[in-house]
């Protein structure tokens, strides 16, 4: 080994003012272990540093995707949830209403299985807003609820005795539901949807700070070793190549933690949020459009707002451009949810041609008839090709649902145990670093 040529500086005296303190301190870095102790301070925050930012990098992408899937997720599940429950209540009231005070079994458990559900759906919302707006949302929908199911049942009442005074509660009900409860469901969704947004958004970021931090500590190391080598005449300096090493191993785990669980919440968003959010539209457009027929049908064509109505909804799901065909474009060639969709469209055009034919019908004088066309349950009726639309609907939803879990919990498990292996790794380097510059240090008072 050649010695060392330079003398070390010595110690500054311990009366020294804090000015000569700091002027001998820059005076050492003339010197080589002068150098090598400010070496390794910066070493020492550059790797600290990416250690921290990389650790809690990774610990807030994992409680932005456990949020996704329990406050902002619980939220715009709630929020969806009540205005299908909503809008399916109101299309069954309005249907139960045609069978004249006696709707089927099948009609009352649907009904009451809808107003449970979104009384469930109001429950879960009012535990997850946040803002002040959505609580006033949330009450809004408690007060106007029991006051829907008051005029329904009391439309059903008058209709049991034959009283065609029933017809104005049920349009009343209706009325309520559509310019009052659906608006308030629709715009606690659209709030709900876009904190869900933002919780991806930042799922999906890239910890830059980190990454600077750790390619900043590698150039450092990189240079160090490159001036130790013409310093010393020594090839390698082993503490540094070992902590160079670790570092490498820390970008790496950070980069592929951070890719892979960005890929997952991508997936779960294309594969599973986005469909959902277009396969629930349609759900509900289908099911106003099936409350506007039965209202309809219940004013005896004397309701022109109905039948515009319908037509306006029954366009936005099956006319050129509309959710279906938007659903056919994204996802036409998803072998599991392509069936579905063409199993929906189907079933859409057979109730809406069928729809014509009970207009006619009604027009004609036969209400009887057109209203066993429309609630019927022979294989030609309305309310058959309605249900089917409604199971195929239901069937891609469940698919959707099903990726949107599997992808989250899989963005998820990529961050597993990355926060506690990157923070052991940065103490690796650090021991590393330290052992490898105090030896040769320690070269110079030997």
């Amino acid at each position: 080994m050649q010695a060392p040529s330079e003398a070390p500086a010595g110690p500054p005296a311990t009366g020294a003012s804090p000015g000569r303190r700091f002027d001998r301190a820059v005076a050492a870095l003339r010197y080589t272990p002068g150098q090598l102790r400010g070496l390794l301070a910066i070493l020492t925050v550059l790797v600290l540093g990416a250690g921290i930012t990389g650790m809690t990098s990774i610990l807030a992408k994992s409680a932005v995707i456990e949020e996704t899937t329990s406050q902002s997720g619980r939220l715009s599940v709630a929020a969806l949830q009540l205005y299908q429950a909503l809008s399916q209540a109101d299309a069954t009231a309005a249907s139960s209403y045609l069978t004249g005070g006696t709707p089927t079994k099948e009609m009352n458990e649907a009904y009451r299985s809808s107003l449970r559900d979104a009384t469930v759906a109001l429950a879960t919302a009012a535990g997850e807003v946040k803002s002040g707006d959505d609580a006033k949302l949330v009450a809004e929908l408690n007060a106007h609820l029991p006051v829907y199911t008051g005029l329904v049942e009391t439309a059903k009442a008058f209709n049991r005795l034959g009283e065609p005074v029933g017809a104005t509660y049920q349009e009343q009900a209706s009325t309520l539901m559509r310019e009052a409860m659906l608006p308030r469901a629709h715009e606690l969704q659209e709030n709900a949807l876009g904190q869900l947004a933002e919780s991806r958004a930042g799922a999906e970021a890239f910890p830059w700070a980190a990454a600077a931090l750790v390619a900043a500590a590698l150039g450092t190391l990189v240079w160090a070793q490159i001036w130790l080598s013409r310093k010393t005449n020594r090839v390698f300096n082993l503490g540094l190549v070992g902590a160079t090493v670790v570092l490498v191993v820390f970008a790496g785990w950070l980069t592929m933690a951070a890719i892979a669980s960005a890929g997952h919440t991508t997936k779960s968003h294309e594969e599973g949020a986005q469909p959902l959010e277009l396969l629930a539209q349609a759900e509900i457009t289908a099911q106003l459009a099936r409350a506007e027929e039965s209202l309809l049908l219940i004013a005896r064509g004397d309701e022109p707002g109905a039948a515009k109505r319908y037509e306006e909804h029954i366009q936005e799901l099956v006319g050129p451009g509309g959710l279906l065909d938007q659903l056919d474009e994204s996802f036409g060639d998803d072998p599991e949810l392509a069936p579905s969709v063409e199993a929906a469209r189907a079933a859409a055009e057979t109730w809406n041609a069928g729809h014509d034919s009970v207009v006619q019908t009604a027009a004609e004088g036969d209400y009887l008839g057109a209203v066993a066309e429309a609630v019927g349950d022979h294989e030609d009726s309305l309310a058959t090709s309605f249900g089917a639309l409604n199971e195929a609907l239901t069937e891609a939803t469940k698919t959707s649902a099903d990726r949107f879990a599997e992808s989250t919990v899989d963005a998820q498990q990529a961050l597993t145990g990355a926060a506690a292996g990157l923070a052991g790794l940065a103490l690796a380097a650090l021991v590393g670093i330290a052992i490898g510059i105090q030896l040769r240090v320690a070269e110079y008072y030997a």
